[in-house]
């Protein structure tokens, strides 16, 4: 029995972290995919992948077959040219919009997409200008921050968070228990909703103090923020690798925090981009898992 086509589906599950994923990349249904992992580790004897809350990590078995299968592999398409029809068909421009400050977050999401000869236009807009753009076909799709109502825009849950206040820890020292921290300095965005009164209202109750500086949008209050400013308010999806390595802290809230959405929106109707805007939803949609 060849094992070929198992190979070739473990290693895009092995690279991609997602069946689904895999199987979108591959051009196979989930439960195909799935059976090949099944019938490997059965032959190999041993298990490939462990299940996470978000995804799925390989296991010491599976990064050993990876390093001795994948460079193989690998040389087998180039060879026969694999995939050449997928790409294609998927070979293009994809003109993508985003609020300002994501740019970072989805373009980790879809790093994959130039393997399927898809050329990324990634462009950042207040959401009046994305809804504006998508409704002339500028766009082909945009994440975006808020559901603006159009006739010709339809949009789709993408991520659902909280919103948190982070500070540099060199001002951990200064940072009350759980009281609002009065006194302290503040960062809010430009904005026409700026997140930091609203934070302040749901969360401490009465109206934040006046920021002490004011950034364009939430990348740039991260960096405010790490840099020792002041207290940001931002996403958590944006805000973990900052905490994760130690260069951000998150303070401790007595009410829960206002929550925050992301939401996938496109224009009604057909499009030449249809196989693009597909491929590029189902990346970020699983991406978001791991937000």
């Amino acid at each position: 029995m060849s094992y070929l086509l198992h190979l070739r589906s473990f290693l895009s599950v092995y690279r991609h972290n997602s069946i689904s994923r895999a199987a979108l990349a591959l051009q196979l249904t989930q439960p195909a995919v799935s059976r090949h992992i099944k019938v490997l580790e059965a032959h190999l004897h041993t298990q490939l992948f462990t299940r996470l809350p978000r995804g799925l990590a390989p296991t010491p078995a599976a990064i050993e077959l990876e390093r001795q299968s994948g460079p193989h592999l690998d040389a087998l398409d180039q060879i026969v040219g694999s995939g050449g029809a997928q790409r294609a068909t998927l070979a293009g421009p994809l003109h993508l919009g985003t609020s300002s400050g994501f740019a970072r977050l989805l373009l980790a999401s879809l790093n994959t997409l130039p393997s399927h000869g898809i050329r990324l236009n990634l462009r950042a807009m207040p959401p009046p200008a994305l809804v504006a753009a998508l409704a002339t076909g500028e766009l082909d799709m945009a994440v975006t921050l808020a559901r603006i109502p159009h006739k010709g825009v339809e949009y789709e849950p993408l991520y659902e968070g909280r919103l948190q206040m982070v500070c540099s820890p060199v001002l951990r020292e200064r940072l009350p228990k759980s009281a609002a921290p009065k006194g302290l300095p503040l960062i809010d965005l430009q904005s026409p909703v700026p997140p930091l009164p609203g934070f302040w209202r749901d969360v401490y109750g009465g109206v934040a103090d006046a920021p002490s500086a004011v950034v364009p949008d939430y990348q740039a209050a991260l960096e405010a923020a790490a840099a020792g400013i002041g207290l940001a308010v931002v996403p958590e999806c944006l805000s973990r690798p900052l905490l994760h390595s130690g260069q951000l802290i998150a303070l401790p809230l007595p009410k829960r925090p206002p929550p925050f959405n992301l939401h996938i929106a496109r224009a009604k109707g057909s499009s030449k981009a249809a196989d693009r805007i597909t491929l590029c939803r189902q990346h970020l949609t699983d991406a978001a898992r791991h937000w």
